[in-house]
């Protein structure tokens, strides 16, 4: 094998990490929102009693920069870590170089304190570990130190929230949200494939520690869920539908759209204009919703005189399709995807029927709810039947 392509093999599989790079924009927001905090913190510090000769403790709030501009949806960047993190780290740094003589014990205790309690109390933030090496090591002044990294902490925090809130798409801080059940009743698909029990199990499964917060991670899954759904629904509506459905006009009487429903055994005829552009939809039920209940006499009866033309120039009742027709339709085009036409179904309702037209909006087919239900069915079992990991005694769809 080529040295060098062996070499990139060798990189890509043991030392590029597999994460998905930043893109141009959110790289320049990243790198000119460090520049406007920091320059924020030092504006901040500069009102703050801090002395000239404790400022190397701003060489940790580097790092602590990079987690809050770069990744500030974080669990490491969010405020009681950053907080937390540095003042545990702090305590746990003078401590060490105070308590023990010899330096590299000293330094290697107070990072594995560090560690301990930012893990115990829930409030890991790496540059930390940084910190608590600092103090270990240098020269320490006991309150003096915890008294500037007080100041820091304030300094980076009012920066950061100052810039990272201005920048759109971005909210700061980004804390444990309620998991109480909405009450409102959402679709299915926009409902979390996973919830807070589910994401719980899963990390106690892991034991360790994954640098996304719960949102994020139930946003990536669900994302992840519906492109490959959309993905493996790869029919689309021209190859499914009925074409050159029955339809009706609005002036068509109510008696000859009802004998096209029973004859023809479908749910809702199409209503449409002289150009062939849906106007409407008409089915049994809009027949119901105009007739008036009686008692004293069958429902039969009272659907034979709304059917009954009215002699004459006056009527009082419905004459005509138009007038008791369902005016807003949802419609699809030939070229959607089946996958598209069921996210939108999960907002929209289950109508009776969609109409299918062109590009220039003309009706060329209908589809029923049968007709989608059983083409999702059907392509997902050839997707489980052809897939890689269907074997020879696969059912087949």
């Amino acid at each position: 094998m080529n040295p060098a392509v062996a070499l990139r093999d060798f990189a890509l599989r043991h030392l590029v990490a597999d994460a998905v790079p930043l893109s141009a924009a959110e790289r320049w927001r990243s790198a000119l929102a460090a520049l406007v905090g920091f320059l924020i913190m030092e504006g901040v510090l500069t009102v703050l009693p801090v002395s000239a000769e404790t400022r190397h403790l701003l060489v940790p709030v580097g790092a602590t920069t990079v987690i809050l501009y770069t990744l500030p949806h974080s669990p490491l960047g969010q405020p009681w870590s950053v907080a937390g993190g540095l003042f545990l780290s702090a305590v746990a740094g003078l401590a060490c170089g105070q308590w023990i003589p010899w330096p590299p014990l000293a330094a290697a205790t107070a990072i594995a304190a560090a560690i301990w309690l930012m893990a115990r109390l829930r409030c890991l933030h790496p540059p930390g570990g940084s910190l608590a090496l600092a103090l270990a090591l240098t020269h320490h002044q006991g309150w003096t130190d915890l008294a500037v990294v007080g100041a820091n902490v304030l300094g980076t925090l009012v920066a950061v929230m100052a810039v990272n809130n201005l920048i759109p798409g971005r909210r700061y801080p980004q804390c444990i949200t309620s998991h109480a059940p909405a009450v409102a009743v959402e679709p299915p698909l926009a409902r979390p494939g996973i919830g807070h029990a589910d994401l719980q199990y899963a990390l106690g499964r892991l034991d360790t520690f994954l640098d996304i917060s719960e949102d994020d991670l139930v946003q990536v899954y669900n994302l992840a869920t519906e492109n490959a759904f959309r993905r493996h629904v790869t029919l689309h509506c021209r190859e499914i539908m009925t074409p050159d459905p029955i339809t009706a006009e609005f002036g068509t009487e109510l008696n000859e759209a009802w004998k096209r429903l029973r004859q023809h055994h479908i749910k809702a005829l199409p209503v449409i204009d002289r150009a062939r552009r849906v106007i409407g939809l008409v089915g049994v039920e809009d027949y119901l919703a105009h007739v008036a209940p009686d008692t004293r006499q069958p429902v039969g009866d009272n659907i034979r005189r709304l059917l009954r033309p009215t002699p004459g120039v006056y009527s009082d009742k419905p004459e005509v399709v138009g007038q008791i027709m369902q005016e807003q339709v949802f419609t699809v085009r030939e070229s959607d995807d089946l996958g598209a036409v069921a996210a939108a179904l999960a907002v929209q309702g289950h109508p009776r029927a969609i109409p299918v037209v062109d590009d220039e909006g003309r009706l060329t087919g209908i589809l029923s709810q049968t007709d989608l239900v059983a083409a999702l069915f059907h392509q997902l079992a050839l997707e489980r039947a052809t897939g890689p990991d269907a074997s020879p005694a696969s059912p087949a769809a």
